[in-house]
């Protein structure tokens, strides 16, 4: 399935649709999956028929119930594990941050007396 053409409340619905197919063959109710994820009921029938948003946390939470958290970690990859931007990062110089240097008082050692005391 492409997404390619599609606008995002089709996105959304499409991706209910594929929550809900999931949590019918693991054979769960709306309400098991609630008690187990912790999201409430009317989110997960929002979320399945495409008519609401949900949280990213509870997004998430259900994702992980249905076992499907795994899929969505291959989409957001440790971008450190990239040889693109490793490549990138070694050809780039880091900058180096220059300091203003601290210019010492002429009369700094020297101590202040007030009028005439030596007198």
């Amino acid at each position: 399935m492409t997404w390619d053409g599609k606008n995002l409340y089709e996105i959304q619905e499409s991706i209910g649709t594929s929550l809900k197919g999931r949590r019918v063959q693991m054979n769960l109710s709306q309400e098991e999956l609630s008690e187990r994820s912790g999201v409430s009921p009317s989110s997960i029938a929002r979320l399945e028929t495409g008519k609401g948003n949900i949280s990213l946390l509870n997004l998430l939470s259900l994702l992980k119930e249905l076992d499907l958290l795994n899929e969505l970690q291959l989409i957001f990859r440790d971008p450190s594990l990239s040889l693109a931007l490793l490549a990138k990062s070694k050809t780039k110089k880091p900058r180096q941050r220059v300091r203003k240097q601290k210019v010492e008082p002429p009369n700094k050692n020297k101590t202040w007396v007030w009028g005439n005391q030596n007198e």
